[in-house]
């Protein structure tokens, strides 16, 4: 099997490899740490399936995920977070994901679970995440605001909710303190939101804050 890995922290790919290789130790593992270096290895060479994190640099993977697969429409992707939230399982499927597992559960046989299944064509979510998908799906959202942002803008409100501030958040994304505030403002902006304190009571209201 060929897995292509796509993401920017050393770590947590040479822990993925590892773990692969000491499962299927014929496995041909293949790394990439940007959108644009995923998107080059993925069109270069024939994959099985790909492992996108969400955090992948300057960028956010759920944004590279679509020119994925339309560079590569059949090519499964297991996206890893280390987010649960319900909002980013949504978006990654309906972006093409095959599957949405969070770290805690790649840890774990998850991952190789969720790798079998994608290759047999299925799609793939733990228990947990599979029951706050279900619960997503029966309440009517009526297009409400945070649902207009991008995929990054999400991540930033959902650590703005946290009650984190710019500085932390950058720090935790790896981006600059400026990329943050402008990230910030843009969500305030389209939420019509004036501050901190907002974001957090509207994460709140609608069942967002964690």
């Amino acid at each position: 099997m060929r897995v292509l890995l796509a993401d920017d922290h050393t770590i947590v790919r040479s822990g993925l490899k590892r773990m692969l290789e000491l499962e299927c130790p014929d496995d041909v593992v293949g790394e990439a740490t940007t959108p644009a270096e995923l998107l080059d290895k993925a069109k270069a060479a024939r994959w099985d399936v790909v492992i996108l994190d969400v955090a992948l640099g300057a960028e956010n993977g759920l944004d590279a995920l679509p020119k994925l697969k339309r560079a590569s429409p059949s090519l499964p992707v297991i996206v890893l977070s280390m987010y649960g939230e319900r909002q980013f399982i949504v978006r990654a499927l309906a972006e093409g994901a095959s599957a949405y597992l969070t770290k805690e559960q790649a840890a774990d046989d998850e991952l190789f679970k969720a790798i079998r299944t994608v290759c047999a064509g299925r799609r793939y979510l733990g228990e947990t995440l599979a029951e706050q998908l279900a619960d997503h799906l029966a309440k009517d959202h009526g297009g409400k605001p945070h649902e207009a942002l991008s995929s990054r803008e999400l991540e930033v409100f959902l650590l703005l909710a946290a009650a984190k501030s710019v500085s932390e958040i950058a720090e935790r994304l790896g981006l600059s303190v400026k990329t943050v505030s402008t990230y910030r403002t843009r969500i305030l902006e389209k939420m019509s939101l004036a501050s901190n304190a907002e974001i957090i009571q509207y994460a709140v209201r609608n069942g967002l804050a964690g």
